[in-house]
């Protein structure tokens, strides 16, 4: 299932790369939700791929509502998981054979997708988490943000807390327990990391497949991310967009409603603290 607005070429790029791979003795259907684009690519899409169940939005979905939607759909026709996937992503031809190898280790559990840059000097996007630092909300990965990537110094399962939605596998019962992805107070970014939180807090284990791994154009992941190249009033006035990655009020709801009831003292300085952190990974020499 992939959601997308105004990305005709990449989303296409997603769909022949999926068109090509026939898993044995799995029916795979392929849900598009298009969110009220205007560049043709609803059209692109019916005229090449018959077979894509697609769903149309208004173009005020954004990615929680557009990903509801589209998970919604897959229940009501009887699917049994969920693969979300983004439509600014590649990934090499044996990328559903090994995700689905690490969901047969774990069959119960949220399985995630290893994200790696798409450049030529690769680096790792997000590997996994172990927790959430309390003092200052900072996650504790597996790995530095941006980190050189070494393909094989990386193999197994790995447990982590959070889980980005680009190659992200959920079973459906899943929705059933403990409901859809937060789409009012997180209408475009947290909502995947806030939605493996709360499976987790309801018994629900999630795990990040180092042997399936997606392949992300970093330069398009994320509208006031502070690692593209924007001015510093740019910056700024990202901080109160709605449809930003370093909204002020959404970060500091969902790290709010996640960290322990014994560190909400803590919260004003934790807040100050995540501000700080948006402010000097803005001024960080690496800029795509």
């Amino acid at each position: 299932m992939i959601p997308t607005f105004n990305r005709k070429d990449s989303i296409i790029h997603v769909l022949k790369l999926l068109e090509k791979r026939v898993i044995k003795n799995i029916d795979l259907s392929i849900i598009v939700i298009v969110d009220g684009s205007t560049d043709g690519t609803l059209e692109a899409i019916q005229s090449l791929f018959s077979d894509v169940i697609i769903i149309e939005g208004d173009g005020n979905w954004w990615w929680t509502r557009s990903v509801n939607e589209g998970c919604k759909a897959a229940l009501k026709n009887g699917s049994d998981a969920v693969l979300l996937l983004n439509d600014d992503i590649t990934f090499d031809s044996n990328y559903l054979e090994n995700i689905l190898k690490s969901i047969e280790k774990e069959p119960d559990a949220i399985i995630g997708s290893l994200n790696v840059t798409e450049e030529k000097e690769r680096r790792i996007y997000f590997s996994g988490a172990k927790k959430i630092r309390c003092w200052d909300g900072k996650l504790q990965r597996y790995h530095t943000f941006l980190s050189l990537y070494k393909k094989n110094n990386l193999s197994g399962l790995q447990k982590s807390i959070v889980l980005p939605g680009r190659g992200l596998f959920i079973p459906s019962w899943v929705f059933k327990k403990i409901g859809f992805f937060d789409e009012k107070a997180l209408p475009q970014y947290k909502a995947d990391y806030d939605f493996v939180l709360r499976a987790n807090k309801n018994n629900i284990h999630s795990f990040i497949s180092w042997d399936s791994i997606i392949f992300s154009y970093v330069e398009t992941t994320g509208k006031g991310s502070t690692f593209t190249r924007q001015s510093l009033f740019a910056f700024c006035i990202s901080l109160f967009q709605k449809k930003s990655r370093t909204n002020f009020f959404q970060n500091f709801l969902y790290y709010k409603r996640h960290l322990p009831l014994w560190s909400l003292p803590l919260f004003p300085f934790t807040a100050l603290m995540i501000l700080m952190r948006h402010f000097f990974l803005f001024f960080k020499e690496r800029k795509y």
